[in-house]
């Protein structure tokens, strides 16, 4: 049973209270109700349409991943969603070179700004050594560890 069944509505007529978890419809509803208040300002939701994204991989020899970027553009933004290389293949430059060609696609695309978060035991001094600078922070987030918003301006 859903929390809200068992409580009554208010003098409005509504009944607003806790869902865990919503149910699908319920996401659905909420999500396209947003979705569709966006794109009646902005237009379409450029993460969705793929000629936006931008996917940078290394690959070794043999052709295995052994490392990638995956971010989109949005407006004259480069938001980067993650950047992975993996364990025996760091601290040799690999990362770096993913970024860099993640900046020079995004400046070949029209973007003027960098976007990203990274959390402290991930790499925030990665990131700041190429000139990314934290413009937020989030303590706890999770409990115990620190996420760093950073941006950069692409020259």
């Amino acid at each position: 049973m859903i929390q809200a069944e068992a409580q009554r509505a208010d003098e409005d007529g509504f009944l607003v209270a806790t869902e865990n978890p919503p149910d699908e419809q319920t996401q659905i509803i909420l999500l396209s109700g947003l979705a569709s208040f966006n794109e009646s300002r902005v237009g379409p939701d450029p993460v969705r349409d793929p000629r936006n994204h931008l996917c940078v991989v290394a690959r070794d020899a043999a052709g295995r991943v052994r490392g990638g970027l995956q971010g989109v553009i949005v407006g004259a933004w480069l938001a980067t969603d993650l950047v992975w290389v993996e364990e025996s293949y760091r601290r040799r430059g690999l990362g770096a070179r993913l970024l860099a060609e993640a900046e020079a696609e995004a400046l070949r695309r029209g973007c003027k700004w960098a976007i990203l978060a990274t959390f402290d035991y991930q790499a925030p001094g990665f990131y700041s050594r190429r000139g990314y600078v934290e413009y937020a922070r989030m303590e706890d987030f999770p409990w115990g560890s620190t996420r760093f918003q950073l941006r950069k301006t692409l020259t």
